[in-house]
């Protein structure tokens, strides 16, 4: 069940009017018991896993102790890992494994299969995984409740791309009686509004017209290669963060806050610091909280610090997908982030002969012209379907015979995603990191009503509510 489709819409409304009909006490069961049926909707299969991933997560919670039982928990991170290692990577080790013997004579004694890997496997794991660590660090008190911990891992607006919330942020809202606000209800359908505008009207008409280029590149114009290489990451942006308000407002709707994933135009970054700072928020926290720091503990060196880094990017890339272009595609960030921080003060010291202001708007315009061509073309191996697919895309880009004048009409379907692009833009930026219930509750009357009917009216006519699959249910 995709949370743009009409289905989710009557499913969310019927959870949402038994959920404030109930006692609080009996609340908790009627959110697990709606995860469960949302995640048995995409396979019965998954549901099984999901609840054995809980109850090894539930259990080792309960056995593990605050600054004691490493070996617990090394066994119980490795236990939550398992699951995610064989459905998602066993087919790729294993071709990889067979072509490295191959090449030595010899065959693979395992067996190729490609297991279906389960929707929202990566972000209930890494939900789990994290729960036990903040226990042993202190941070957080087991839950007894074996109910509200399911229904924290089975929360439906997250279970199948996120956030990755954090069990003390979520598990306390749970407990905590959320009684009906108006407020609640009306800023939750607001956010369920704006992240369908991205995803069914900006987001899936990106995808119809990136999907042939990506997978077909070489028969393709450099100018339709160029459009689809300064599309692509806006397609990425409006689906996950199109994604990421829907679940919000189904959480808002329910009294419960999720956290923020991403920043509202953070495409316009001068820096991929910038940048990482405000893309999938969740995500990079979890990683800079559970890896990036306890590796550098104990280190002194920049050396140590930007190697650290770059393992964190590996797994990032990694945690995307079992190919080499996701890999690739975090390296490559890695490498560039590394860059940033090793030069740092030549770069401020050169920029300042141009630009003694380096907040001077020129500065940040070039700047950001640079850093998104930048994200852009490491992305191409993450939008690519494949790494070859991936370097016929870039060796498109820049062969001078692909460049025909003629090719010009092959850019115009790209022109009424631009307008919507163009509303997005000048929302993102009245926004200025306020929430858009904030920033609507601002506005009285007619101008509010007009912002309803006009993305009704783009919902409805350049978009369908369809179950097209969100870009991040694949990871």
């Amino acid at each position: 069940m995709s949370l743009s489709s009409i289905l989710y819409l009557f499913f969310l409304l019927l959870v949402f009017a038994v959920y404030y009909a109930l006692p609080h006490r009996f609340r908790w069961s009627w959110l697990l018991l709606a995860g469960y049926f949302f995640y048995f909707t995409f396979h019965p299969l998954f549901l099984i896993l999901l609840v054995v991933s809980t109850s090894v997560a539930y259990g080792f919670g309960r056995l593990v102790k605050p600054s004691q039982s490493r070996l617990l928990l090394g066994s119980g991170v490795g236990l939550l890992l398992l699951p995610l290692l064989f459905f998602k990577y066993y087919a790729f080790l294993n071709q990889n494994l067979t072509s490295l013997l191959g090449f030595w004579g010899h065959s693979s004694p395992f067996p190729s299969w490609a297991p279906l890997v389960p929707v929202g496997i990566s972000f209930y794991t890494f939900q789990a995984i994290s729960y036990l660590i903040d226990i042993r660090r202190g941070y957080l008190k087991p839950e007894r409740h074996f109910g509200y911990f399911a229904t924290y891992l089975a929360f439906f607006p997250t279970l199948s791309a996120g956030p990755i919330e954090r069990a003390k942020r979520l598990l306390t809202q749970l407990h905590t009686p959320q009684p009906f606000r108006y407020e609640n209800a009306v800023a939750g359908l607001q956010l369920i509004a704006w992240g369908l505008f991205k995803k069914v009207v900006i987001a899936n008409q990106l995808a119809a017209l990136l999907d042939p280029v990506f997978a077909q590149p070489q028969s393709q114009s450099g100018l339709v290669l160029y459009s689809a290489l300064i599309f692509a990451p806006f397609q990425i942006f409006c689906d996950f963060s199109g994604y990421s308000d829907i679940a919000r407002g189904s959480a808002r709707m329910l009294g419960l806050h999720l956290m923020r994933n991403f920043d509202d135009r953070v495409y316009a970054s001068s820096s991929r610091i910038e940048f990482w700072k405000g893309w999938h928020i969740s995500l990079t926290s979890w990683f800079r909280d559970y890896v990036y720091f306890p590796l550098s503990k104990s280190l002194r060196s920049r050396t140590g610090l930007y190697m650290n880094l770059l393992v964190v990017y590996f797994l990032t890339g990694l945690w995307h997908g079992a190919t080499w272009g996701y890999i690739l595609w975090g390296l490559l960030n890695g490498l560039w982030l590394v860059a940033e921080h090793a030069t740092k003060a030549q770069r401020q010291s050169f920029f300042r002969r141009l630009w003694p202001d380096l907040n001077a708007p020129a500065h940040r315009f070039l700047s950001t012209l640079l850093v998104f061509h930048a994200g852009a073309l490491m992305g191409v191996f993450l939008r690519a379907p494949t790494v070859g697919a991936a370097g016929a895309f870039l060796t498109g880009l820049v062969s001078a015979n692909r460049w025909e004048v003629s090719a010009i009409g092959g850019v115009k379907p790209f022109i009424p995603v631009v307008l919507g692009l163009l509303l997005m833009d000048i929302v993102n930026r009245r926004l200025n990191g306020r929430e858009l219930p904030e920033l609507l509750a601002s506005y009285h009357g007619l101008p509010r009503w007009s912002f309803y009917l006009a993305l009704c009216i783009l919902i409805l006519t350049f978009g369908r509510i369809t179950d097209t699959p969100f870009f991040y249910y694949q990871f």
